[in-house]
Protein backbone atom coordinates (compact mmCIF):
# COMPACT_ATOMS: atom_id res chain seq x y z
CA UNK A 1 0.00 0.00 0.00
CA UNK A 2 2.76 2.39 1.02
CA UNK A 3 5.49 1.04 -1.46
CA UNK A 4 8.25 3.11 -2.08
CA UNK A 5 8.75 2.94 -5.87
CA UNK A 6 12.87 1.95 -6.57
CA UNK A 7 13.58 0.98 -2.95
CA UNK A 8 14.40 -2.57 -2.28
CA UNK A 9 13.31 -4.13 0.48
CA UNK A 10 16.45 -5.07 2.94
CA UNK A 11 18.14 -2.10 1.47
CA UNK A 12 20.53 0.89 3.03
CA UNK A 13 17.92 3.26 1.32
CA UNK A 14 14.86 1.43 3.15
CA UNK A 15 16.71 1.62 6.34
CA UNK A 16 17.13 5.29 5.87
CA UNK A 17 13.76 5.79 4.93
CA UNK A 18 12.44 3.55 7.89
CA UNK A 19 14.67 5.94 10.25
CA UNK A 20 13.80 8.99 9.08
CA UNK A 21 10.15 8.19 9.04
CA UNK A 22 10.62 7.17 12.67
CA UNK A 23 12.20 10.09 13.28
CA UNK A 24 9.30 12.56 12.17
CA UNK A 25 6.70 9.89 13.34
CA UNK A 26 7.97 9.72 17.54
CA UNK A 27 9.27 13.42 17.19
CA UNK A 28 5.26 14.57 16.57
CA UNK A 29 4.38 12.69 19.21
CA UNK A 30 7.00 13.74 21.59
CA UNK A 31 6.71 17.63 20.91
CA UNK A 32 3.01 17.26 21.13
CA UNK A 33 3.64 17.53 24.67
CA UNK A 34 5.59 20.45 24.60
CA UNK A 35 2.16 21.68 22.79
CA UNK A 36 -0.18 20.78 25.41
CA UNK A 37 1.91 22.32 28.08
CA UNK A 38 1.80 25.65 26.11
CA UNK A 39 -2.19 25.30 25.64
CA UNK A 40 -3.19 24.34 29.10
CA UNK A 41 -0.93 27.26 30.32
CA UNK A 42 -2.71 30.22 27.61
CA UNK A 43 -5.85 28.28 28.67
CA UNK A 44 -5.22 28.61 32.52
CA UNK A 45 -3.77 32.06 32.75
CA UNK A 46 -5.48 34.42 29.82
CA UNK A 47 -3.99 37.40 30.04
CA UNK A 48 -0.81 37.80 31.89
CA UNK A 49 2.83 39.41 31.35
CA UNK A 50 4.35 35.85 30.10
CA UNK A 51 1.79 35.43 27.78
CA UNK A 52 2.74 37.45 24.96
CA UNK A 53 2.36 35.04 21.74
CA UNK A 54 2.15 31.64 21.36
CA UNK A 55 5.21 29.97 20.51
CA UNK A 56 5.23 27.64 17.61
CA UNK A 57 8.95 26.10 17.03
CA UNK A 58 10.81 23.80 19.34
CA UNK A 59 13.36 26.64 20.74
CA UNK A 60 10.82 29.38 21.45
CA UNK A 61 8.72 26.59 23.32
CA UNK A 62 11.37 25.37 25.59
CA UNK A 63 12.33 29.20 26.52
CA UNK A 64 8.81 29.78 27.23
CA UNK A 65 8.19 26.81 29.25
CA UNK A 66 11.38 27.21 31.31
CA UNK A 67 10.07 30.69 31.97
CA UNK A 68 6.65 29.50 32.81
CA UNK A 69 7.83 26.70 35.21
CA UNK A 70 10.44 28.71 37.02
CA UNK A 71 7.81 32.10 37.47
CA UNK A 72 4.21 30.94 37.90
CA UNK A 73 3.36 29.83 40.89
CA UNK A 74 1.34 26.93 40.24
CA UNK A 75 3.65 25.54 37.88
CA UNK A 76 7.03 25.70 40.38
CA UNK A 77 6.67 22.31 41.52
CA UNK A 78 7.46 20.78 38.13
CA UNK A 79 10.42 23.64 37.80
CA UNK A 80 13.36 20.50 38.31
CA UNK A 81 11.99 17.94 36.06
CA UNK A 82 11.00 20.37 33.94
CA UNK A 83 13.92 21.62 33.20
CA UNK A 84 15.44 18.61 33.17
CA UNK A 85 13.06 17.31 30.43
CA UNK A 86 13.45 20.69 28.66
CA UNK A 87 17.14 19.67 28.21
CA UNK A 88 17.10 16.70 26.54
CA UNK A 89 14.08 17.98 24.28
CA UNK A 90 16.51 20.66 23.27
CA UNK A 91 19.09 18.31 22.45
CA UNK A 92 16.61 15.55 20.49
CA UNK A 93 15.50 18.47 18.81
CA UNK A 94 18.89 19.81 17.41
CA UNK A 95 19.61 16.24 15.91
CA UNK A 96 16.37 15.71 14.44
CA UNK A 97 16.22 19.14 13.14
CA UNK A 98 19.65 18.17 11.36
CA UNK A 99 18.46 14.88 10.25
CA UNK A 100 14.97 16.07 8.70
CA UNK A 101 16.53 19.21 7.41
CA UNK A 102 19.46 17.87 6.11
CA UNK A 103 20.46 16.64 2.35
CA UNK A 104 21.67 13.18 2.44
CA UNK A 105 25.23 12.40 1.08
CA UNK A 106 25.34 8.72 0.02
CA UNK A 107 22.23 6.33 -0.62
CA UNK A 108 24.15 4.00 1.20
CA UNK A 109 25.70 3.09 4.48
CA UNK A 110 29.34 4.04 4.95
CA UNK A 111 31.41 3.85 8.09
CA UNK A 112 28.26 2.12 9.84
CA UNK A 113 26.63 5.35 9.12
CA UNK A 114 24.29 7.57 6.98
CA UNK A 115 25.79 10.79 6.15
CA UNK A 116 24.04 14.30 5.47
CA UNK A 117 24.91 17.69 5.00
CA UNK A 118 23.34 20.73 6.95
CA UNK A 119 23.20 24.07 5.74
CA UNK A 120 22.80 26.58 8.45
CA UNK A 121 21.18 29.64 7.13
CA UNK A 122 22.34 32.97 8.46
CA UNK A 123 20.61 36.08 7.73
CA UNK A 124 23.78 37.92 8.04
CA UNK A 125 26.88 36.24 7.62
CA UNK A 126 27.90 33.67 5.54
CA UNK A 127 25.84 30.24 5.29
CA UNK A 128 27.66 27.37 7.04
CA UNK A 129 27.96 23.80 5.42
CA UNK A 130 28.85 21.06 8.30
CA UNK A 131 28.86 17.44 8.42
CA UNK A 132 25.58 15.51 10.31
CA UNK A 133 25.66 11.93 11.04
CA UNK A 134 23.14 9.29 11.52
CA UNK A 135 25.45 6.53 13.20
CA UNK A 136 24.07 3.35 13.60
CA UNK A 137 26.08 2.79 17.07
CA UNK A 138 24.20 5.37 18.19
CA UNK A 139 20.66 4.63 16.60
CA UNK A 140 19.32 2.67 19.12
CA UNK A 141 20.07 5.38 22.32
CA UNK A 142 18.47 8.18 19.86
CA UNK A 143 15.63 6.45 18.88
CA UNK A 144 14.74 5.11 23.10
CA UNK A 145 15.51 8.60 23.73
CA UNK A 146 12.49 9.92 21.14
CA UNK A 147 10.18 6.59 22.68
CA UNK A 148 10.94 7.91 25.92
CA UNK A 149 10.62 11.95 25.26
CA UNK A 150 7.05 11.14 23.54
CA UNK A 151 6.10 8.86 27.27
CA UNK A 152 7.90 11.57 29.22
CA UNK A 153 6.33 15.03 27.74
CA UNK A 154 2.50 13.53 27.18
CA UNK A 155 3.35 12.31 30.78
CA UNK A 156 4.04 16.09 32.38
CA UNK A 157 1.94 17.67 29.69
CA UNK A 158 -0.84 15.54 31.22
CA UNK A 159 0.25 16.57 35.20
CA UNK A 160 0.27 19.84 34.22
CA UNK A 161 -2.73 20.10 32.90
CA UNK A 162 -4.07 18.48 35.72
CA UNK A 163 -2.78 20.85 38.25
CA UNK A 164 -3.91 23.90 36.37
CA UNK A 165 -7.58 22.24 36.32
CA UNK A 166 -7.52 21.94 40.31
CA UNK A 167 -6.58 25.50 40.65
CA UNK A 168 -9.65 27.24 38.56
Amino acid sequence: MFDLPGVKSGSDLESLFKAIGFVVVQWGQAEQGLDLMVASIFHFYGEHPLLKARPRNLEPKVKFLRECFAKLAELQEFNVESEKLLQRFASAGTKRNDLVHGGIVKLSIEDNAFKFLKIDVSPKEHHRIRPVVLDGADWPRYRKELLYLGKEGQSLAQRVGDRLKKRQ
